[in-house]
């Protein structure tokens, strides 16, 4: 993905009647590398007014409030002169006061009120602080839509506010589509040469920009400054923005001769008419000095860069965004010098602003929300990363850096949703309840038409389930702040200690080398970070991600290859080993357990199939624990008691299911499915052996077999103790392949092609009924994507004794998107799962040694290795492909 370094910033003018509406816009830069990066800058010059326009804050004061006229006109002054000062904290407590004005005296859907709900969430941004701005925009935006119709210039204000918001967090295609519909607004009500429009079209070319769109760009820019500048005159300060926007996309051309006027005259215009100390000056100074950075002159960047720290510092406080990313060009300013001691101090400080933004951000929004912001700091990671190995690898003080950053972000994502769920599952009133289910079932139905047989017929109504679905995730966490973590920094120290005394973590990490000198970023490389419950961690660099991903498949092939002799696999798997482990081989001594947090295609590795120096395999020697990242070791220190006993279900009738509908949910009406109607699975008689065997090792359990065992039994459990699954797996891969009866093994015989819908939608289990496929909840087909809305809370163990279960979709720094990543979410404690197709009678066996080692009280990690153990003395049975399978994931200690 490219990456944009964004001097990202939102300009959002207040106003607010039928012929005057402003807009915020984002500003932004694009480095040389064309990669897309965000690190938001400011640009905003809220209190500015061009001709012939009427501020919202002067609406307001128009607006008769009875005996609440003179405190609502003495609060709009205080708040412009706060704003005009660009001192937002302090503009805080009178705008929340002006907006209980407006609701008590006109009503909450009065367009007044949407002006103090737009005024106070313009607040919130600026300080950074999106979580609280969201749903300001959004009711400001509502109450414009029904007040004044949709086609309003107001309505194009808010949509524009709300767009700017989306940018500033990384969301970029919600962001898109209001602005072209504000642009569509305008053109339409204020004709197509108003300044307005100049406005929505430099916020398109923002967009393009930051899609690394270049040419589409650059004459939106053109003709967006042709329409302001007449209309405001070109000392204005929107002129400023576009001008320094302009230079940016010459910049990130290459075109620094073009770019340098540019940037000045902004400067210029900005200092004479905002004053000095104002943050949009900070803004100047830097982009400027970004300039004179990328040109190898250091020394003339330094000082404009301490001049922009100390102005945003005084005008926008310890914690802000735009701060953090002054202090991280500074740093690289420091590095490209050679003086890494004030390069790490400036890099720390905005890594520390960093977590305290993602810290207050994370707890809202859906999902696909939560990622894209997150995306947007990839790039302060990559660079923290990068600073240690390619810039100081002898450095203890950076090594800890880099170590704690990647500890507080890979993984991050699941970790927040997780705890967010488990949080929301269990607090929730009646309303809120409702509105969970409703999501489950949304959920289920988006699931369910992506299968059916008339799916191009229903992308419309898949189109409109998943942004139904969107809403809900918001409105559960927005709606709810009183559930939202009480989020406490992740340290290096909390994690170490965390880690058993036997045990050391190896946390893998795909990163992007960047290079200060010449700032440029360099070719993806993995590197291994190694920590023990106490001592300084280690760390090598482990090569390019192209090289080893080669090796890594070739591992890969051969553990999981039925065919091949010892002979044959163990080179590769030694192969793999020396490069990955074997850099770091002395650190291991003493230790006998691996917690391994892969990252990229490392993921796909069975690791304790590496052969190491001594000819032996890791299982030989290791307990094996896989986690997403080192972080989970502290998710892992909290516990809920199961609130039900364990459930079986295995050796489901495929050709036909109980028909009973999920209490509460309605069926569908088409029919299922495009992917898997040519599909068809045959009994597996290995489930039902070890169905029967474990119910005497889990005497108290629930057993579903034959026809009872469906999706909707599944999904009306709560909190079992242990929850095993024995079936076919699945997981859906675009390739496409001949149909085919399945038989004798857990899942596929190859690859079932499905389009680019949400990944966990390609991995799932078949019931009771899956070849029928019928319409409706339970139509025998449970993918990852149903199994988040489960309530696992309290569950120790889900065991996928089924195909593929553990494969899914990669996504760099935070895991796999498949059925081990949706039973996390749902509250799974441990999950062992399958990382390639599976013999059904060793299935069985290993399964049953797996339970009767659980039994005799062994740690669930070490239960699966006795079980290894045990299977390779088969002679039949020493090769990878029949015992190392199955990987073990969560927690790794005895059942409680």
């Amino acid at each position: 993905m490219k990456r944009l370094l964004s001097n990202r910033c939102c300009f959002t003018i207040l106003l607010a009647i039928a012929t005057a509406t402003g807009v915020g816009f984002p500003g932004f830069a694009q480095n040389e590398t064309q990669q897309l990066r965000d690190i938001m800058q400011r640009l905003d010059a809220l209190q500015q007014r061009y001709s012939a326009a009427v501020s919202e804050l002067d609406v307001i004061r128009k607006t008769p409030f009875g005996g609440d006229t003179h405190n609502v006109i003495a609060l709009t002054n205080q708040i412009e002169q706060f704003q005009k000062q660009g001192n937002y904290g302090a503009a805080v407590a009178p705008s929340q006061d002006l907006v209980a004005i407006a609701e008590r005296v006109l009503g909450p859907n009065h367009p007044t009120v949407a002006a103090a709900l737009n005024n106070l969430a313009v607040t919130y941004k600026e300080l950074g602080n999106f979580g609280e701005a969201i749903p300001l925009y959004q009711r400001s935006l509502a109450v414009r839509e029904k007040a004044l119709g949709p086609n309003h210039p107001d309505v194009a204000t808010s949509l524009n506010n709300l767009a700017n918001l989306y940018t500033d967090q990384g969301n970029y295609g919600e962001a898109l589509p209001l602005y072209q519909r504000a642009l569509r607004i305008r053109e339409q009500t204020l004709g197509k040469n108003h300044p307005d429009v100049g406005l929505s079209l430099h916020n398109l070319a923002v967009m393009y920009h930051l899609q690394g769109s270049l040419t589409t760009a650059l004459p939106l820019y053109q003709r967006s400054l042709g329409l302001l500048e007449p209309a405001l005159g070109a000392a204005h300060p929107l002129v400023a923005t576009v001008l320094n926007n302009l230079a940016e996309a010459y910049r990130a051309q290459g075109s620094y001769g073009a770019a340098l006027p540019l940037y000045q005259r902004s400067l210029t215009i900005r200092e004479k008419v905002l004053g000095t100390d104002h943050p949009d000056v900070a803004t100047s100074l830097n982009n400027l000095a970004e300039l004179y950075r990328v040109q190898g002159n250091s020394g003339a960047a330094l000082p404009l860069y301490q001049r922009s720290i100390a102005l945003r510092q005084r005008t926008l406080g310890d914690e802000h965004p735009y701060l953090a990313l002054s202090l991280a060009n500074l740093a690289k300013a420091y590095w490209a010098q050679g003086n890494s001691n004030e390069a790490l101090t400036a890099l720390n400080r905005a890594l520390e602003i960093e977590e305290v933004n993602l810290s207050r951000n994370l707890v809202v929004g859906s999902e696909e929300y939560k990622r894209n912001y997150l995306a947007t700091f990839q790039d302060s990671t990559n660079t923290a990363i990068s600073f240690h190995l390619q810039g100081n690898p002898q450095n203890p003080a950076v090594a800890n850096l880099a170590l704690t950053t990647i500890l507080r972000r890979k993984g991050r994502l699941l970790d927040v949703l997780a705890a967010t769920i488990s949080r929301l599952r269990n607090q929730l009133d009646a309303s809120a309840q409702q509105q969970l289910e409703e999501l489950i079932r949304v959920r289920t139905q988006i699931a369910s038409l992506t299968f059916g047989r008339d799916r191009p017929s229903s992308a419309h109504q898949i189109s409109q389930l998943e942004q139904r679905a969107k809403a809900l995730e918001a409105q559960l966490v927005s709606q709810n702040a009183n559930f939202r973590l009480e989020v406490t920094p992740v340290t290096l120290r909390a994690v170490q200690q965390a880690i058993p005394a036997n045990a050391v973590l190896l946390e893998f990490i795909e990163y992007v080398p960047y290079n200060p000198k010449t700032n440029r970023w360099q070719a993806p490389r993995y590197a291994l970070y190694a920590l023990k419950n106490s001592g300084a961690p280690q760390w090598r660099d482990l090569g390019t991600v192209a090289d080893l991903n080669t090796v890594i498949k070739a591992a890969r092939q051969r553990m999981a290859d039925p065919r091949l002799p010892a002979t044959v696999t163990k080179p590769s798997l030694q192969a793999a080993y020396e490069r990955l482990l074997a850099p770091l081989e002395p650190f291991l001594a003493g230790s006998t357990h691996l917690l391994v947090a892969p990252d990229g295609q490392l993921n796909t590795l069975s690791f304790e199939a590496l052969v190491d120096r001594q000819d032996r395999y890791l299982v030989q020697s290791y307990t094996i624990t896989l986690l997403t990242s080192g972080r989970d070791l502290l998710r892992l220190q909290q516990q809920r008691k199961p609130a039900t006993p364990p459930l079986v279900v295995g050796n489901p009738t495929f050709s036909q299911g109980s028909g009973r509908a999920l209490a509460g949910t309605q069926r569908g009406v088409n029919p299922r499915s495009l992917d898997l109607r040519s599909l068809t699975f045959t009994e597996l008689p290995g489930t039902a052996t070890e169905v029967k065997i474990l119910s005497t090792l889990l005497p108290q359990a629930q057993v579903l077999t034959g026809r009872d065992a469906t999706e909707t039994a599944i999904k009306e459990t709560r909190g079992p103790r242990v929850l095993h699954l024995a079936t076919h797996g699945f997981f859906l891969e675009r390739p496409s392949v001949s149909p085919q009866v399945l038989q004798n093994s857990r899942g596929l015989n190859g690859a079932v092609p499905l389009g680019g819908e949400n990944p966990l939608l390609r991995s799932g289990l078949a019931l009771a009924g899956f070849n029928q496929r019928q319409s409706g909840v339970d139509d025998g087909v449970l993918t990852a994507f149903e199994v988040t809305g489960l309530n696992l809370d309290g569950t120790e163990l889900v065991v996928m004794s089924a195909c593929d279960t553990g494969r899914g979709d990669i996504l760099n720094g935070d895991g796999v998107y498949g059925l081990r990543r949706s039973f996390t979410l749902a509250g799974a404690r441990t999950q062992v799962s399958s990382l390639w197709k599976v013999d059904d009678a060793t299935t069985q066996q290993l399964m049953v040694l797996f339970y009767q080692q659980l039994a005799a009280g062994k740690g669930r990690s070490e239960a699966l290795r006795q079980a290894q153990l045990q299977l390779m003395t088969d002679p039949r049975k020493q090769i990878p492909y029949f015992w190392a399978a199955f990987v073990s994931s969560g927690e790794w200690r005895p059942l409680p």
